[in-house]
């Protein structure tokens, strides 16, 4: 087999690994989803124990990645694509996390309806941003990073608004074991606040492996919301 050959396989491999463990990752949001709107605590259980596979998914694309950039002595674009993999790969076991907590928060503490509403708000952009940059990994030469911030901004805006409806919410909870239920709330909604920001720097990884400069994208995001305020 030609050197190209392999090299080709090798890259195909990169891809098709880094696509499985957004995969898994997208999995765990419908199940994330699912067991906080249908209070399925069972289901969210198999969520906090399937973090655990796409921890393993992440090692191993690491060391895959890392094995390939030695063994072919890649340059160029193929290089930027091993070592942006890399690091995509850590955003996207992050983001993974977040459905964990949610989850271990759906099993804690049972939320109510409207508790439900503030979290799923979110979480609907979160999981709008993840499907956008999973279509750009298997295509990443399609910029569309501009949908990326959108969603980011709108991501941000919602938290503010929530954070501020919750704080009023603490004012006036009647004991300890209420605001303490609040707090944990907004925790919830901070993180899914920084699934977004993962997602904007695999964006900006993106943007590395298609032109071979990093933007800082997270500067343009803030640039714009402070434009809105």
């Amino acid at each position: 087999m030609s050197y190209n050959k392999i090299l080709d396989n090798d890259i195909k491999s990169i891809k098709r690994e880094l696509i499985r463990l957004v995969e898994a990752t997208k999995s765990q949001y419908a199940n994330t989803f699912e067991s906080l709107k249908s209070q399925n605590l069972d289901l969210a259980k198999e969520v906090v124990e399937g973090d655990l596979k796409i921890n393993d998914l992440q090692n191993s694309f690491t060391k895959m990645a890392l094995w390939k950039i030695a063994k072919q002595q890649m340059v160029a674009g193929d290089l930027r694509l091993a070592v942006g993999g890399v690091l995509i790969s850590r955003e996207i076991e992050r983001i993974a996390d977040v459905a964990k907590h949610i989850c271990a928060f759906t099993i804690k503490y049972k939320p109510e309806p409207i508790e439900i509403d503030y979290i799923s708000k979110m979480f609907d952009l979160v999981n709008t941003m993840l499907n956008i940059v999973s279509s750009l990994i298997e295509n990443y030469d399609n910029d569309q990073h501009q949908k990326v911030l959108k969603t980011e901004e709108l991501l941000s805006t919602e938290f503010a608004n929530l954070s501020n409806i919750l704080a009023a919410r603490n004012f006036e909870a009647k004991n300890e074991i209420e605001s303490k239920k609040i707090i944990t709330i907004v925790r919830q909604l901070k993180n899914l606040e920084r699934a977004g920001e993962c997602l904007i720097n695999i964006e900006e990884t993106l943007q590395f492996i298609r032109t071979g400069k990093f933007e800082e994208l997270q500067e343009t995001l803030m640039n714009n919301l402070e434009t809105i305020k």
